[in-house]
């Protein structure tokens, strides 16, 4: 059996991973030694703000069906509360972080790596720092990558990129990111 992926196309389908065409803010830079991603980027504190509240979500929606099970007004009352607090950490993390227009770009994502047009020229098995953020609710997320292949195009280099030793948290924030967005487009869809 051959593992040898050159595509992201070819990952996801192999991995059976969704993925979807989006817009996201993408920040990346090669690995050079032993150093970290985090180590690459000047990152504020808030930067992970709103994914850290995304998944703290994850992890208390079973307590909080528990909770609205037995007494729908409390529930209700801890949905507000939690609505309340994303609108918060959001305008906390947008206040603090410029996002460079230029760092939005269209990108082929999935929860197993990333595809993009890129100006630089990059050898399969480089090992990238990737800043990532998801767009419109600005998860921040720090991940490292493998280039699984950089191939030219007519102007650029088209990058697949394979995310390596991605938490199962940062894995979810990028498949419900996927699904939002899959939901979003089926909606737009007119019936035919």
């Amino acid at each position: 059996m051959n593992d040898q992926f050159e595509t992201l196309d070819e990952l996801a389908n192999r991995r059976q991973y969704f993925r979807v065409i989006d817009h996201v803010s993408i920040e990346y830079t090669k690995i050079k030694g032993d150093v970290v991603a985090a180590e690459q980027f000047e990152l504020l504190p808030e930067f992970g703000l709103i994914s850290e509240f995304q998944l703290l979500d994850v992890e208390s929606k079973h307590l909080l069906r528990t909770i609205t099970d037995k007494d729908k007004n409390l529930g209700q009352f801890l949905k507000i509360m939690n609505k309340k607090l994303d609108s918060l950490a959001r305008v906390i993390s947008l206040n603090h972080q410029i996002i460079p227009s230029e760092s939005i770009i269209e990108v082929n994502l999935s929860e197993g790596g990333i595809s993009l047009q890129c100006e630089g020229n990059f050898k399969k098995n480089d090992k990238l720092a990737i800043k990532l953020i998801l767009l419109p609710n600005y998860s921040g997320l720090l991940l490292e990558g493998k280039v699984l292949s950089c191939k030219k195009t007519d102007n650029a280099h088209t990058l697949h990129v394979e995310f390596i030793d991605i938490s199962e948290a940062h894995q979810q924030l990028i498949a419900r990111h996927i699904m939002r967005i899959q939901s979003q487009q089926i909606h737009q869809t007119p019936s035919a």
